[in-house]
């Protein structure tokens, strides 16, 4: 394998040029050489050695995902779109910045601090938080600049992304209310372990609110994840002897259980009941009937945490800024108008 030495031999400049060139330093190296010296590192396949470079730098050029275990499924963390779809946009966004990307699977914040010392991370971005005790923990203690993606605490400096969790909530139940339905069901995990199920719900709480509706019990399907709890709502819909009309998913993969489940009981969707997904993802375009579903973008998602995080990188001042992201409802065919 060619040498940065070799390198700079054959291109007749010194180390420190090819150096700029490796790490972008373009202000340094005229245009015509910096062609060259490309062209020269092409032809041989060079990888830059990553431990030297860090060594020199003090900069590993590495960001972790952290992803929390409350989260694993029986075969894979990223088998949920969502978050399937979040980690690939942030690896892609990181990898044209030169970063490469490491995920790091966490019970404890200990583990976390661990893998960030050995390491040598130079940021971190947490999706999917779960336990607030955790959370608040890690962005106290973290070395290295940390970005939560959809939880902030406002007794601390962070960097956070949200989208508007609450106003997801309540124009999905606001788009059902104005087509008639008035026994709406909620399904999504438990509301006490997420903030952001707890927002979506109160949403659903203030819509039927202004219809002068009170949230029924029976109708909140709390404690279901991914398409086999969508499945399990699906059931316990079938079995019920006043049924909803429509039910409100906290994500796409719940509500295709719960459509999946339905039809193969001979429920038709959306005649016999309407159902509302949240996050667009792709299950939600795959399934038949088309799910209507809150869109969060979560490519610009993933851009403001990859941003912001570098920012933070680069200015250790930057470590308290928090960005609000907006949805909208996405019509297709799992929702039908409702006469009582």
């Amino acid at each position: 394998m060619i040498t940065l030495k070799e390198i700079a031999a054959e291109a007749g400049v010194s180390m420190m040029t090819v150096s700029n060139v490796i790490n972008h330093n373009w202000a340094r190296v005229s245009p015509e050489k910096a062609e060259q010296i490309l062209a020269i590192i092409d032809k041989y396949h060079y990888v830059p050695n990553m431990a030297a470079r860090s060594l020199s730098s003090k900069a590993s050029h590495i960001v972790a995902v952290l992803l929390p275990l409350w989260y694993e499924t029986a075969d894979s963390l990223l088998l949920d779109p969502y978050a399937g779809q979040m980690v690939g946009m942030i690896e892609m966004l990181l990898r044209e910045k030169n970063y490469y990307v490491m995920l790091c699977s966490f019970k404890t914040v200990e583990q976390v601090l661990t893998f960030q010392s050995n390491w040598q991370i130079d940021g971190s971005i947490l999706i999917l938080p779960h336990e607030d005790a955790i959370t608040h923990e890690l962005t106290e203690k973290s070395a290295s600049p940390l970005v939560v993606i959809d939880r902030r605490f406002e007794d601390l400096p962070m960097l956070s992304v949200l989208v508007d969790d609450e106003k997801g909530g309540y124009i999905a139940t606001k788009y059902l209310l104005e087509r008639g339905h008035r026994r709406i069901g909620f399904a999504g995990p438990n509301f006490k372990d997420s903030s952001v199920i707890q927002s979506r719900y109160n949403g659903y709480v203030r819509a039927l609110g202004e219809y002068g509706l009170s949230p029924d019990p029976e109708l909140a399907f709390s404690g279901y994840y991914h398409q086999p709890g969508g499945e399990e709502v699906g059931k316990i819909i079938v079995g019920m002897e006043r049924r909803p009309s429509a039910v409100i998913a906290t994500e796409d993969s719940i509500a295709c259980g719960i459509i999946k489940m339905c039809q193969k009981k001979s429920m038709r969707i959306p005649e016999d009941l309407s159902v509302i997904g949240f996050d667009d993802s792709l299950p939600a375009r795959l399934i038949s009937p088309g799910l209507t579903t809150v869109r969060q973008d979560i490519q610009h998602k993933a851009a403001c945490a990859v941003n912001m995080l570098l920012n933070a990188i680069s200015d250790s001042e930057k470590r308290d800024d928090s960005v609000t992201l907006s949805v909208e409802i996405v019509e297709r065919e799992s929702v039908a108008s409702w006469a009582e």
